[in-house]
């Protein structure tokens, strides 16, 4: 693990993440005073369910997975990408994580000091408002997520999952598994041998499984056009 300060890179990424968004190069360098930009290692535990919010992160580049316990089962709730704020929703609540944070594959992310954060935040009511407002994007985003789960066919969610990796709007693509094909088929509410059996409903749309994780997509707004749920429109 290796810690460096925050630089001019850092300040302007944090710019195009939601929490951060559409505010002032200063207002963000006061806000993260103290932050430290730390590599972690794969299937570091960042931390677990229940643990004091002491530090929020932001998730700079790599992959962390987020899951809850419950009932002596867990459950993979998301897993996070580049951009993604872990951790502020509890800071702002009772201040204790509510799911656990593991590293995959290694990963790069800003520790912010939690307690420093809400002291400089709490004068700034224009701040305030905005951040509440993009956590109640994440939020919409997140109920829409849940809808999807229970509206679409197993072939249909792996579909959007393939498309939410690849920038292209048409053609042919070919993309990787960021992760292992489990840990795809736990965020996508489903086991590993329903994944097999979408990812062959797929093949007659076009979606070619390759060894080594690999996908080729025949056309990608055929695929898009096959995920499209009615009743999500």
């Amino acid at each position: 693990m290796s810690e460096n300060g925050v630089d001019k890179g850092v300040l302007l990424q944090l710019q195009f993440t939601p929490l951060f968004s559409g505010l002032m190069e200063p207002d963000i360098r006061d806000l993260i005073a103290g932050a430290e930009l730390i590599q972690f290692p794969h299937e570091h535990q960042l931390y677990q369910q229940g643990d004091v919010v002491e530090r929020f992160f932001v998730v700079m580049d790599g992959h962390v997975e987020l899951s809850m316990d419950m009932d002596g089962r867990r459950s993979v709730v998301e897993v996070a990408r580049k951009g993604t704020v872990l951790g502020d929703a509890a800071m702002f609540g009772e201040g204790r994580f509510f799911m656990s944070a593991r590293v995959l594959t290694g990963a790069t992310v800003l520790a912010v000091p939690a307690a420093s954060f809400l002291v400089k935040l709490e004068p700034r009511f224009d701040i305030i408002t905005h951040m509440l407002s993009t956590m109640s994007f994440r939020l919409r985003m997140l109920v829409r997520q849940i809808a999807e789960l229970k509206l679409k066919t197993t072939a249909q969610r792996l579909g959007s999952f393939l498309l939410s990796q690849v920038d292209a709007e048409e053609g042919r693509v070919t993309l990787r598994f960021p992760y292992d094909k489990k840990l795809v088929a736990d965020e996508l509410g489903m086991k590993p041998e329903s994944l097999s059996r979408a990812l062959g409903k797929l093949a007659k749309l076009g979606v070619e499984s390759l060894p080594d994780n690999t996908v080729v997509i025949a056309d990608v707004d055929a695929l898009r056009e096959f995920c499209v749920e009615d009743d999500l429109r």
